[in-house]
């Protein structure tokens, strides 16, 4: 072999280890690079799992106080009847009719128009009102907690 034959087999030798060092290099790097990057994105996904289980527990707490509310709910409207006729506080309808307003269920004569509901129905009246006002309060703690969730997740 010659020595331009020589030469140039050197620097093509010479090339290639330095290209394999540049590529060895460029590899070394991009693996530490996407290590980092998997690293966070990794904590990043146990910190909202974190807070989806916190939001989890708070949406099953406030749940669980919605069926209490719905196992006890005719109890409570029942205090709440008793409540207002110990006060004196009768549950009253203003009658439309003319002709019935003059006579109530017991014959006696109605001077204001006005007839006193029957028991089953102003039951079913305050636990209605009730039902709704729970409803309400529980669908407000759920709308807080989600945005609380969406607030702390940005």
């Amino acid at each position: 072999m010659n020595t331009l034959t020589k030469g140039l087999l050197g620097l093509v030798c010479a090339c290639l280890i330095a290209l394999g060092i540049y590529l060895k290099g460029y590899h070394d790097s991009d693996t530490k690079h996407l290590l980092e990057a998997q690293s966070t994105q990794l904590a990043i996904n146990k910190k909202q799992e974190e807070e989806r289980e916190k939001s989890q527990a708070a949406l099953a707490d406030i749940s669980k106080q919605w069926q209490a509310y719905l196992a006890k709910k005719s109890s409570v409207a029942q205090g709440t009847i008793d409540r207002l006729r110990a006060d004196g506080i009768s549950l009253r309808v203003k009658l439309a009719d003319a002709t019935v307003r003059s006579i109530s269920s017991g014959g006696r004569s109605v001077p204001n128009g006005y007839a006193e509901l029957h028991p089953d129905t102003s039951r079913f009246l305050i636990e209605q009102a009730q039902r709704a006002d729970h409803q309400v309060t529980a669908l407000q703690q759920t709308i807080r907690e989600l945005q609380g969730e969406r607030q702390g997740g940005n």
